[in-house]
This record gives structure tokens, sequence and C-alpha cells, in this order.
């Protein structure tokens, strides 16, 4: 480790520079965290660190990461960084190497399938859950510096899904204060405002990892390693908990995912079947690390199917069989998200999903108001829509498109109808609604998510786990079911499946497809 950082260091002279030296050790968590800081050096720049094997790995990213996936950034790969350096902000000595301001502009935790490997074949594929940033990027390494250096080159380049934004609307740069102090660069300069909270050190990001170190010093029994079989596919370490508590205070095991699977499975299945499907996995359970993971990886099962898509190399998932969501369990695959596409058609928009994400604090009814809302303003427009939770605070309204050939709509016809409705919205309720993500500004408001309706873009998937605390899933809901005392941390993995077989939800869900050209042409009159 310390050999990693012999460059860092002999690049400063830390009786002069207040940056960290590295020495003092940053307790590891399972889930990898990033850093990136807006660096005011001789060229404005931002620094992007991807925490791995123990140190930052780090580029410089000329111009700022960029929400659309036509932009091609620059980051020139620099020397490995201390874990340290996540929680640094302030001002290095002119004079010093890297002299100048130092902002923490955003921060928080990533995901990859094989890391190491993509940064060994200059491909690295990862999502990212920050505070700014979110969704799938792509590191790729350039043959050559362009420059003649000796400098390692490679391009920042954001994936296309469902928080890609084009044009205007790709402000990000434009937040620009430290979500570390809520500082500006003036202020960090001029040493004034608040000190940054620690991230790196702190409680909440140490607390991650505990649950994961007392989990491994309980051993299992040892029938727990002898497996078990649903539905004629293995399942390895059975009793292995992947989340602490679903919601009575007994942990969900493997097993229980895996058979919970198998009996979701003929009503979930239409609604992934014939769509490519990015799941979430966590094979330690929900405290542990996660992978964001839409290709097929040698090794996988073959109840999984490999999808060839038009413009990517390597093969999606998808799960067009009972046998393959236990496949997926039995892989540590806690959530689902299909593609929008209609099935075995992933050029071609099977449904408008709206995303509600509310801001902080917002009491649950101002959710469900707005569902009601949107269902109205489709309903106008002559499209049927469905509801469901989204296993955490929001609410997602499903409208089903017809795909005959007469009636097929482009993705840009889906992404506009959506974003025009939706900034409708936020028009004529300004104080209610809002279509960009900052969550500066969320406050008091809900984010109306368009992007959802765009190819390669996913949305969880109904009656689909999701990786959180009381193993909550994303439930189908009627419409008379949005009541004021609606809470959406009552349906789990314990709960869901006995609610559904009680319920309507979606009966009429393949008999509601609508076309989307009428609709959009009465949106735009």
């Amino acid at each position: 480790m310390a050999k990693r950082l012999d460059t860092y260091r002999t690049k400063r002279d830390f009786t002069k520079t207040p940056e960290p030296s590295g020495r003092d050790a940053v307790a590891p968590t399972k889930v990898r965290r990033f850093v990136i800081q807006k660096h005011d050096a001789t060229r404005l720049h931002y620094d992007l660190r991807l925490e791995l094997g123990g140190v930052f790995k780090s580029w410089a990213v000329t111009r700022g990461p960029s929400l659309d996936p036509h932009d091609k950034r620059l980051a020139v790969e620099v020397e490995d960084h201390p874990l340290a350096y996540g929680d640094f902000e302030g001002t290095i000595p002119a004079g010093e190497y890297g002299g100048g301001t130092v902002m923490i502009w955003d921060r928080g935790y990533w995901l990859a399938e094989d890391p190491q490997r993509g940064l060994a074949t200059g491909d690295l594929k990862f999502a990212l859950d920050g505070d700014k940033l979110h969704g799938e990027w792509v590191l790729v390494r350039m043959k050559h510096d362009r420059s003649g250096g000796k400098r390692t080159n490679w391009l920042l380049i954001k994936h296309n899904d469902a928080y890609a934004r084009e044009g205007r609307d790709n402000d990000i740069l434009d937040h620009d204060r430290s979500v570390a102090s809520g500082r500006t660069m003036e202020q960090i300069a001029g040493g004034t405002g608040r000190a940054p909270k620690p991230f790196m050190r702190s409680a909440a990001t140490r607390a991650k990892a505990a649950p994961v170190r007392l989990a491994r010093k309980r051993s299992a029994p040892r029938a727990d390693n002898a497996g078990a079989a649903v539905l004629g596919v293995t399942i390895s370490h059975p009793g292995k908990a992947l989340w602490p508590d679903g919601g009575d205070g007994r942990p969900v095991t493997k097993l229980d995912l895996a058979r919970y699977m198998a009996e979701a499975g003929n009503w979930l299945m239409p609604h992934i079947r014939g769509r490519p499907c990015s799941i979430v996995r966590a094979p330690d359970g929900i405290g542990g690390e996660r992978f964001f993971q839409r290709h097929a990886m040698t090794g996988m099962s073959e109840l999984i199917a490999a999808l060839k898509i038009a413009g990517d190399r390597k093969p999606y998932l998808q799960i067009d069989r009972i046998e393959g969501l236990i496949a997926v369990a039995q892989a540590g695959g806690l959530e689902l998200h299909p593609w929008n596409c209609a099935p075995d058609r992933p050029e071609v928009p099977g449904r408008l999903v709206f995303d509600l994400d509310p801001g902080p604090e917002l009491a649950f009814t101002a959710v469900i108001d707005a569902a009601r809302e949107i269902r109205q303003r489709l309903d106008t427009l002559g499209l049927e829509s469905f509801c469901k939770t989204t296993g955490g605070k929001g609410l997602h309204v499903v409208a089903p498109l017809k795909t005959t050939t007469k009636d097929i709509a482009s993705w840009a016809d889906a992404k506009h109808f959506a974003h025009t409705l939706c900034r409708q919205m936020a028009a004529d309720s300004p104080a209610r609604y809002l279509v960009t993500m900052g969550k500066r500004q969320r406050a008091g408001k809900i984010f109306l998510d368009y992007l959802r309706n765009d190819r390669m873009a996913t949305a969880v998937a109904p009656l689909s786990p999701r990786a959180r605390d009381g193993a909550t899933v994303s439930m189908p809901l009627t419409w008379t079911q949005l009541r004021s005392n609606l809470d959406p941390k009552r349906f789990t993995l314990r709960t869901a499946l006995a609610l559904i077989g009680k319920s309507r939800a979606w009966a009429d869900y393949d008999r509601a497809a609508r076309p989307l050209k009428p609709a959009l042409a009465k949106l735009e009159r």
C-alpha cells in the first residue's frame, strides 16, 4: 500500500500543503466510495477518484463530467491518492504541486462488475450513486496521448440511462457548491463558511462496513452450506442472510429470495420477458458490496439469456423464464431493472414510466397527489395508466403502449412526450414539481423523472425486491389503494405475494395498451 502512494508523496511537501499524507489509515468499507473534487489549479478541472484496493484511482477530467452521452470528456490518469484525500477541501499554496482551491463537488458510492479487469483492458464501466451524479458511466482508455507525452489519457462518457440529460437539461456543472460544506469556491479560497463534513472517516460510513464484519464473525451452521433446490436450481449457502430484517424481525435468506422469485414468477415474467434486464447484485447481502450488472459474464447460468444489442459488443442479460429468476437469486441478484421496450423489440418503446421522486421530508400524500395528477393528464390524452411503489419513497406511473406496425413510436417520441408532460406539470405547479434532479432544489418538491423513457433506460420491475432496509418490493397497486394512509414499507418479500394474490392490481394491463402518437399530437396542441 505504501509503495502505491510513493508518487503522490514525492510530489508534495507536507510541511507546506494541508493535503493528507496518507499515513493515517482510513477504515475500509464493503461499498466502494468515490469523490469528485473541483480543482482550480493552473487550469480548472474536476478530479474523479474511485476507491479501489485501499487507494483512490484518480483522473483529472479537464471539462468536468457531462450527463450527455454524446460528450466524451478527456480524463487524464494521475497518481493514486490516499483515501483520506476524499475529505480534503481547502487551498493548496501557490508554488506547491497542484496549487489552487479544492472543493468536494460530489461524493458517494460506486459499483462495477469487475473494476480491476476494466482498468486492465481500458474499458471500465461503473455506476455512481452520489449527491449529484447517478447512473452508469464508462472510462475508455485512449490508445495514444494526443499531446505526445507519457500520460495515460481516458475518455469519461455518460451511459444513456435514466440519468442522462442533453441540451439545456445538462446543467449538472451549474450545481456549484460543495456537497461537504455547502461553500462556493470563493468561500473556500477565503477560508470562510463552515468546515466540510467528513465522509471517509464518518461514523455513518464506517457503519456500512460494521454489519458485514459482524456477519463474518458468526459461523453459519454446516447445514447452511449443504445447498437446496428451487424448481431444480441449486441454491448454495441457502441460509445466508441477504437482508438482516424482512420487516418482521427475521433475516431474509438466499433461499427465501429464491422461493420468492419462484412464486412471483408467473406475475412478474410478462413485465421482463424479452427485454434486456440489469440486476443489482449483493452476494454478501445489502450490507456488503453491490454490483450493477447489465452484461452477460463468463460463468453465468445458462438459465439467463444473453442478448446482443446494436451498438454494444457485449451481450446484455435477459430473463425469459422463471428458472432464470431463481438463477439470479442464486447469484445474489436482489433487484431487477428491465428496459421499457416492447418484448423482443429493443428499438420499440413498450411503456411509459413516470418516476415520482420526492424531496427530503415531503409527505407521501404529496406523491400520491402527483400520481393522480399524472393519471388524469394521461387519461385526457387517451392513455391508460397503472401505479406501483418503487420500494422506496416514490411511486411509478406506468402507461402501456400499443406496438402494432401502424402504432409504433420512436424512443425520441416517448422521451419527448414524457418530458413535455412533466414540464407542463412543473410549469403549472412550480411550488410542487420540478424536472431537474438537483437535490438542493428538490426540498419540498417532487422531481418528475421523465428520463426512464429512452432507449436502454431501465425502471425497477413490478414485484422486484429492493436492496434496501426492510426487504421492500416495488408493489403494483390499484388506484383505489392510493389513500392517505398508504405505507409503502408494508410491501416486503414477506407480505407482497399474499397481498397481490388478493388484489386486482394491474389486472387489465395487457388490454390497456394505447398508441402514443395520437396522445403526443394532443399534448402538443
